[in-house]
């Protein structure tokens, strides 16, 4: 019977943003530290930013990252973690971007 037993939920914390500390990490040794100051300057003002690299995921690890180290601040200007080869032709783009590629 349900009368006799204890039942206990709970829930679990707030897990931490792996994602965004391991993307951190991987720019933080992939990057000089004066280099990663000059792009954060870039994009604090608003100027485009591309990330290229032979590893997909390493690019976009690293675009997410630049993301998480504006914060507070907020990127309001086209963010595409992983540009396709087809739409090469948006790195002509007049507006301000943050891509990797």
């Amino acid at each position: 019977t349900f009368a006799d037993e204890t039942y206990v939920f709970s829930t679990a914390l707030p897990m931490p943003q792996v994602a965004a500390h391991w993307g951190v990490a991987s720019l933080m040794t992939r990057i000089k530290s004066s280099d990663l100051i000059l792009v954060l300057k870039l994009l604090l003002v608003e100027r485009s930013v591309l990330i290229i690299g032979e590893s997909p995921h390493l690019v976009t690890a690293c675009a997410c990252a630049l993301l998480e180290l504006l914060k507070p601040y907020v990127w309001a200007s086209n963010f595409m973690p992983l540009l396709p080869g087809e739409m090469l032709d948006f790195v002509n783009s007049p507006v301000p971007f943050l891509i990797g590629m």
